[in-house]
């Protein structure tokens, strides 16, 4: 019995010992496109420092409507890495511009994508990029493309 609850405590410590936190898991995410070398982020929120670090480090970057959501796609395939972020709350990595799914509310096919959103929980998705980033709102969504 003893042995028993040693071995659960040991287990549920290890369990805990190896939690990310949100920057953790983002920088993890991100760490082949972003560097976040002198950078401190939010454990808990990181997002908004992340685009802000985007922002500068990305090759270009565009507004992303259903106006012009085609032609941004057709040029992020020529980039190494295509990033999506819908407010303070949603991250995107485009991970198969070859794997597709229509959008009527986008007007274009989505390529399929992983990402984090955050709202309260931070949760993981795997899925097409418009089901990630959701429908077109008021809501700006940004498309940073890096070579």
């Amino acid at each position: 019995m003893k042995k028993t609850f040693t071995l659960f405590c040991l287990l549920t410590f290890g369990l805990f010992a190896h939690a990310q936190t949100n920057a953790e898991t983002l920088q993890e995410f991100l760490g082949d496109v972003i560097s976040f070398e002198d950078v401190k982020l939010d454990p808990n929120r990181p997002m908004t420092k992340i685009r802000q670090l985007a922002s500068v480090q990305a090759d270009t970057l565009y507004v992303l409507t259903p106006a012009n959501a085609n032609e941004v796609f057709k040029t992020a395939t020529v980039y190494q890495h295509c990033i999506v972020f819908t407010g303070s709350h949603t991250i995107a990595r485009v991970t198969d511009f070859e794997k597709t799914l229509a959008s009527g509310s986008w007007k274009t096919k989505m390529p399929y994508a992983e990402g984090f959103i955050q709202r309260g929980d931070m949760s993981k998705k795997n899925d097409y990029l418009n089901n990630i980033i959701g429908m077109p709102s008021d809501q700006k969504r940004v498309v940073f493309l890096f070579r």
